[in-house]
């Protein structure tokens, strides 16, 4: 048989969620959210854990009647498996639910499966790789203390807009060899193509904000074949694979997907780690030691994956004790994925000395983020600069912070207020 599918203030003592927590939702509507499940439904912001554990729990994988009918997969013995299995579950035609990004072709290398997705890949690894990352923490560390400069002595800030957001947009703007003062006109066409799908059902606002950022690219690579520099457009209109060097509109289809990734995932990442570390005294001062920081940003990325995102069926499979049809599009919940107890051991703590586990916060198989290096490094970077110039704050009273519901997790605003030095 087919299955179908707040507010924020003050310290906590921990960070699981308890059944008494769980109970000041509306029930009903929980039980809506689960059975008719759609991951852009603002709703959802307000109840994601309930609904998620109940899907976890009762529905695995369940399947949803909105946009066009899809199944999610909600387990993490489903999510891994199907992210490893790419000849199972294809990125094509879209990894978005519904299909599409603002962009008629496919975002490359994304949405394309090996082997054709090993000739845009092997350009892209060099270009993240572990020592050229580390190549740049020292601008990173730069970057971080320089924006607490411009805010510290305020005792208030924004912390999404004034830091999350600033710190991977100055680093992907020098990356890419895009004009920083253009961050505000980048951020807009990000929100609108990643977080806009509420308000645009027919697609309308995403599809002209995608042609804005084509033709942005366009003119953008224009002027890098003809003064190339040290940017990521420069080095790949000057990279070959196997002889052959990519055509414009294949160097087009990667950057665009480098321009949504990099001006989002980070800042989105940050934002919820650090509405947790506002409310819980316990982690900031723990963070105050700078060994603890890598293992904390592993306990983070595992509490708080941000991807949901598609793949499409390509033969009658059995998951999870439901057969889904060839042609069936498929939603991979990485968030919900995290906190599978089946897994992890009391998957709703938050607990530093967990140790490296084993989380799908970046994709497992030939689609695993490709990035992952720079985020952690920015992640720990943020966690270290922050907490030695500013290891006490909280949320300003009176705020309520909702979470996005779509693609891709994450808040839009976190007021956080200290102490004046």
């Amino acid at each position: 048989m087919t299955q179908h599918v707040d507010d924020v203030q003050g310290e906590r003592s921990d960070g699981a969620i308890t059944p008494s927590e769980l109970s000041v939702h509306d029930n009903a509507l929980i039980e809506r959210l689960v059975h008719q499940f759609d991951h852009h439904d603002p709703r959802l912001g307000e109840c994601f854990d309930a609904v998620y554990a109940q899907m976890r729990t009762q529905c695995p994988v369940a399947h949803s009647d909105q946009h066009g009918g899809f199944w999610t997969l909600s387990s993490y013995e489903t999510v891994h498996y199907a992210m490893q299995h790419y000849e199972l579950f294809t990125t094509a035609p879209s990894v978005n639910i519904p299909a599409g990004l603002g962009q008629k072709r496919p975002l490359l290398p994304m949405e394309v499966d090996p082997p054709v997705q090993s000739r845009y890949r092997t350009l892209l690894m060099p270009v993240f790789s572990p020592r050229r990352m580390k190549a740049i923490e020292g601008r990173i560390r730069d970057v971080a203390d320089s924006l607490i400069d411009g805010f510290i002595e305020d005792g208030e800030c924004d912390f999404v807009t004034d830091f999350a957001e600033q710190l991977p947009t100055v680093i992907f703007t020098e990356m890419m060899g895009l004009p920083l003062d253009q961050a505000p006109r980048f951020h807009n066409w990000k929100n609108i193509l990643l977080h806009g799908h509420h308000d645009d059902p027919d697609g309308q606002i995403r599809a002209r904000a995608g042609q804005e950022l084509n033709e942005y690219l366009t003119e953008l690579l224009a002027a890098r074949k003809q003064q190339p520099g040290e940017d990521i457009i420069s080095t790949l209109h000057g990279a070959e694979v196997d002889g052959d060097k990519l055509t414009d509109e294949e160097i087009l289809d990667m950057t665009y997907l480098l321009f949504l990734a990099g001006l989002d995932t980070v800042a989105s990442s940050l934002g919820l780690h650090f509405l947790h570390f506002a409310q819980r005294v316990d982690l900031r001062r723990q963070l105050t030691d700078p060994e603890t920081i890598p293992l904390a940003v592993e306990e983070m990325l595992r509490v708080e994956s941000l991807i949901l995102a598609g793949r499409t069926a390509t033969q009658d499979v059995e998951i999870g004790g439901q057969l889904i049809r060839k042609g069936d599009r498929v939603l991979i919940n990485t968030v919900a994925a995290g906190r599978d107890p089946d897994v992890f051991d009391n998957p709703d703590e938050i607990r530093f000395d967990r140790g490296r586990s084993r989380h799908v916060a970046f994709g497992v198989g030939p689609h695993r983020c490709a990035g992952s290096h720079l985020a952690r490094i920015e992640l720990a970077i943020a966690y270290e600069h922050w907490h030695r110039r500013i290891p006490e704050y909280r949320i300003k009273d009176g705020v309520t912070v909702t979470r996005h519901a779509s693609s891709v997790a994450g808040i839009s605003t976190l007021p956080l207020v200290w102490d004046r030095p």
